[in-house]
């Protein structure tokens, strides 16, 4: 007996598909079977796989910005803030075996065939950036220093970075690594 709605179900299973076998890999009929639900119930909820996919990157940035700020509530400081985005992002590849940021993956596969799905990936990937900067420029204040877009950028792309090879490498060490650089970065 399934005890979740029809729409939690299939989202549940969407994401679980399109992180582990790729969005355009997964059909509808498939999340249909595994979720349990009638195509009915699909479409009563989205009208196309494509507004599946977004709803799946929103939840996916939702999920990420609380579990990230998780890990924040008891950092006082900027500068330790910015170092836990790199501790989060060592759990959480570790958690999800390595599969990498579901945006990233999607962006490869999807690219920008859908305008709906790019602008979705553009705008979280911006929503980052900017976060980046703003703890940056706050930790760079708080040290007596003026705030400096380029070094927020310039950690916002070391994340970047140890997200991809992190999935390359399938190790934490690249997230390991960027943090040290991160810090480094701060201090001078």
């Amino acid at each position: 007996m399934q005890t979740s709605a029809p729409k939690q179900r299939i989202m549940e299973t969407a994401t679980r598909l399109f992180y582990r076998q790729g969005y355009n890999n997964t059909g509808i009929n498939q999340i249909l079977d595994e979720a349990k639900v009638a195509k009915a119930s699909l479409y009563q909820h989205f009208t196309s796989k494509e507004e599946l996919g977004l709803e799946y990157l929103r939840e996916s940035a939702e999920q990420w910005a609380v579990g990230l700020e998780q890990w924040m509530v008891k950092k006082k400081s900027a500068a330790q803030k910015v170092a836990v985005c790199f501790d989060y992002l060592e759990y959480v590849m570790q958690q999800q075996d390595f599969m990498g940021c579901r945006f990233i993956n999607m962006m490869a596969e999807v690219g920008e065939s859908s305008d709906m799905i790019y602008s979705e990936i553009f705008a979280h990937k911006t929503r980052v950036r900017s976060y980046f900067r703003k703890l940056v420029n706050e930790a760079l204040l708080a040290k007596g220093k003026p705030a400096d877009e380029l070094m927020g950028d310039a950690i916002y792309l070391l994340f970047e970075g140890a997200i991809v090879e992190t999935k390359i490498c399938r190790n934490t060490w690249p997230a390991r690594r960027a943090r040290e650089m991160t810090l480094q970065l701060l201090e001078r």
